[in-house]
C-alpha cells in the first residue's frame, strides 16, 4: 500500500513523494502508552495509584528511494535525511488518521538489508514526543466538516462557536485531553469596556484569571491570554493579574465574563487526541 503522506517544516505541508524517486509504501502508528506510578503504605493492601501520564510513541516509515547510478543514489540519500532530519521538530500527517496531524522529532534512519540496483527501501522512526495528536485546524478555523473536520474527532450534530458577544457561553473542547495553556496552544482574546477588575471564569474548572486596570475597545484595547502570557495590546501584562490561568476540560466548558459590557471574545485552539 502506498500512503498519502504530508510534512510540515513550518511553512505549511507538502507531500514529499516523487514518482519514481521516492515512494513511502508503509506507516505505522504505535497505540498510546499510558504509565502508571503506583505507592505503597504499610499496613494497606495492594498499591495507590500516585501519577499518571500518556507517553510518548513512535510512527515508523518504510521508504523506497529510486535511483539511475551511485551519484543518483547519494543525491536522494541526502534529500531523505533534508525531510525527515531538518534539526527541528515538525508535524506529519497522512490519509488514515484524516483531520490530524502529529509532532514529531526523527529517531533514526537505517537502510534495509538488500540487492537491488536501482532502488533501496529505508526505515524511519519518528516520536510524538507530545503522545498526542492535534486537530488540523484550530478552532477558529472555518468550521465545517470538511477534510479538515471530522465526525470522528469527537464533533457532534450540535454546531458550537468559538466566537462570542454574550457573557456566559459554552465553550466546546471535542477533543480526549484537557487543553492546558502552560503546555498547549490556547489563544483568548477579549474586548469591551470595564472600569477594572475584567474577569474569565471557567465554571467547569473553577479556574479564574482576573485583568484588574480598565480597558477600552473604543480606544482600541484588548486582552489576549497567549499561553501563559497576558497581554494588553500586545505587551506583557502580567503585573495587571491574578497570574490565573484557564484550562479546558474535554467536553462542555461553562464560561463566564464578569464586569465587560459590549464583550467581544474569541477562543482558539486544537483538539487533542489519544
Amino acid at each position: 500500500m502506498f500512503y498519502h503522506f504530508l510534512i510540515d517544516h513550518g511553512e505549511g505541508f507538502f507531500d514529499p513523494q516523487i514518482k519514481n524517486k521516492l515512494v513511502i509504501k508503509d506507516v505505522k502508528r504505535e497505540m498510546p502508552q499510558y504509565e502508571v506510578d503506583y505507592e505503597e503504605f504499610a499496613g494497606s493492601n495492594g498499591q495507590r495509584p500516585a501519577n499518571s501520564s500518556f507517553q510518548p510513541f513512535n510512527i515508523t516509515l518504510s521508504v523506497d528511494i529510486f535511483f539511475n547510478n551511485l551519484y543518483d543514489k547519494a543525491l536522494m540519500q541526502r534529500e531523505l535525511a533534508n525531510l525527515f532530519f531538518p534539526g527541528q521538530e515538525y508535524y506529519v500527517a497522512w490519509e488514515e488518521y484524516p483531520g490530524m496531524k502529529f509532532c514529531v522529532n526523527p529517531t533514526s534512519l537505517e537502510e534495509d538489508d538488500q540487492e537491488a540496483n536501482d532502488f533501496t527501501t529505508w526505515d524511519l522512526e519518528l516520536t510524538v514526543f507530545r503522545a498526542c495528536g492535534e486537530s488540523f485546524s484550530s478552532t477558529l478555523s472555518d468550521f465545517s466538516l470538511d477534510e479538515e473536520w471530522q465526525f470522528s474527532q469527537g464533533l457532534v450534530a450540535e454546531d458550537f462557536e468559538y466566537t462570542f458577544t454574550h457573557s456566559r457561553f459554552v465553550v466546546y473542547n471535542a477533543g480526549d485531553f484537557p487543553i492546558d495553556p502552560r503546555e498547549h496552544y490556547l489563544n483568548i482574546k477579549i474586548e469591551g469596556e470595564s472600569d477594572g477588575e475584567v474577569t474569565i471564569v471557567n465554571k467547569t474548572t473553577k479556574d479564574r484569571f482576573i485583568y484588574y486596570p480598565e480597558i477600552s475597545s473604543i480606544t482600541g484595547e484588548w486582552i489576549d491570554l497567549k499561553g501563559i502570557y497576558p497581554k494588553k495590546n500586545g505587551i506583557n501584562c502580567g503585573i495587571d493579574t491574578n497570574h490565573g490561568l484557564i484550562s479546558l476540560v474535554p467536553g462542555i466548558n461553562e464560561i463566564e465574563i464578569q464586569n465587560v459590557s459590549r464583550v467581544k471574545t474569541s477562543w482558539d485552539f486544537n483538539f487533542l487526541y489519544k
